[in-house]
């Protein structure tokens, strides 16, 4: 124990000594700090955003019950809009579908800059609108200024290990004095060990320090404990590779010059080369191009439907929503032009989903080949397991546009049974709509 306190504080004065690690450290808590403010100001801005739109839509919604109140169909500028009818009392019923903010997005902001995070449902949405912007590459991230806690720990961190430990046993190779480290029964292995020992403490102490105010200042300290315990575990875990790796080169390194070439070399070939050569395959192999898709859709498809007769789209209709046949409109014999206008959407939201469903097979084997390569590629995986654990991976916006889909359909379900039914809208009415497509 008393060999173990002598290195301790041996490594503390050359720690302190050295101006150059000192500054390579105290920069790291710099762009941590200045990273963790920006998803701290991120999370809020998020809640006040969900807040504002609440307000927004109660809003609303107290403006059409004075409608009926009033006696009004709806606002004098637009005398077309019919709120007792079905079609625009569902069309001015404010549906919002929210991915909340994470507790956890100080520390890792994920996709959360790059995806909306609200979508104000209409009669005409779908789960991939282009108001949820397409995902922005991390490089592209910094250009604008923003710095992510997550690429904080898993690029810089290591440099910063880099930098605290190349010479660590090298420079007393350097010197030609490593053989003579065997004092008191102490090998060369332990007391490098022991160093690696200090460095590696010393740091987790750092980490704790910065993400603990962070934890308590939107409540993950409080309410999700487990789970920011699992994320400080996958950090920790990730910097002991590192060290692990560091420690092995080290051990059998012939000075401080070659070990740095080394464990540069190492850092170079797991955070540059490999993760950037897999996704430029998986990019190849899997190109995105979801947009492309549903314009086609819409464009070519959706033109299609439109051009035909009534007859075939009242058809289309019963043969994909069968209930419709109980209906008033599916038993009257005459076809109400005004009806089949209103449920057109139904048609082009079965397309939509068909083509969706495409889209989520093809992101599903994109996923599954970069699971494939975790092993060849840890920073993907650490990446992945902290923007899960921070609610911020792809699987949390693909339950998002799930939700969003989820509303959609309840919108299109219920026009088609109440237009097809010749359902009168009240004020009571109209607010179970606002309590159904909001729940």
């Amino acid at each position: 124990m008393r060999n173990l306190i002598v290195i301790i504080q041996y490594e503390y004065k050359h720690l302190v000594r050295n101006k150059f690690k000192i500054f390579s450290l105290v920069l790291f808590i710099g762009a941590a700090v200045y990273s963790l403010q920006n998803g701290y100001e991120l999370f809020q801005k998020h809640n006040s955003e969900i807040a504002a739109i609440k307000t927004k839509n109660a809003e609303t919604i107290k403006k059409i019950e004075g409608w009926f109140d009033e006696g009004k169909k709806g606002p004098e500028d637009r005398p077309w809009i019919n709120i007792t009818t079905p079609f625009w009392a569902i069309s001015n019923a404010p549906s919002t579908a929210v991915k909340t903010p994470s507790a956890l997005m100080p520390f890792s902001i994920g996709q959360a800059e790059q995806f909306g995070y609200y979508k104000q449902v209409t009669n005409w949405s779908t789960m991939f609108d282009s108001d949820l912007a397409e995902e922005i590459a991390n490089p592209e991230r910094l250009a604008t200024g923003t710095l992510d806690f997550s690429f904080v720990i898993l690029y810089l961190l290591p440099a910063l290990v880099i930098v605290l430990l190349f010479n660590i046993g090298g420079l007393e190779k350097d010197l030609g004095f490593d053989r003579l480290i065997r004092i008191n029964s102490i090998s060369q292995k332990k007391w490098l060990l022991a160093r690696f020992a200090f460095y590696f403490f010393a740091l987790i102490i750092v980490l704790l320090l910065l993400m603990l105010p962070y934890a308590i200042l939107t409540g993950t300290f409080q309410n999700q404990f487990s789970t920011y315990i699992k994320l400080f575990f996958y950090v920790s875990l990730y910097m002991s590779l590192w060290f692990s790796v560091f420690y092995f080169i080290n051990l059998s390194g012939k000075g401080s010059a070659d070990q740095a070439l080394k464990i540069v070399s190492v850092w170079i070939l797991f955070c540059i080369v490999l993760p950037g050569a897999i996704h430029q395959v998986a990019s190849l192999k899997y190109p995105t191009s979801y947009m492309t898709d549903y314009i086609d859709a819409i464009r070519e498809e959706s033109n299609k439907l439109g051009e035909l007769p009534n007859d075939t789209i009242r058809n289309k209709l019963l043969a994909l929503y069968p209930i419709l046949k109980e209906t008033k409109h599916g038993r009257d014999t005459l076809i109400d032009e005004e009806i089949l206008a209103n449920s057109f959407r139904a048609l082009v939201n079965d397309l939509m989903k068909n083509t969706a469903l495409t889209i989520e097979n093809n992101n599903k084997e994109k996923n599954r080949y970069i699971r494939n390569t975790y092993w060849i590629n840890p920073i993907s995986f650490f990446q992945n397991k902290i923007n899960s654990l921070a609610n911020n991976d792809y699987y949390s916006y693909k339950q998002f546009r799930h939700n969003i889909q989820s509303i959609f359909d309840k919108k299109v379900n219920t026009i088609l049974l109440d237009c097809w039914n010749k359902e009168k809208v009240n004020k009571e009415k109209y607010l179970l709509y606002i309590e159904y497509f909001n729940n």
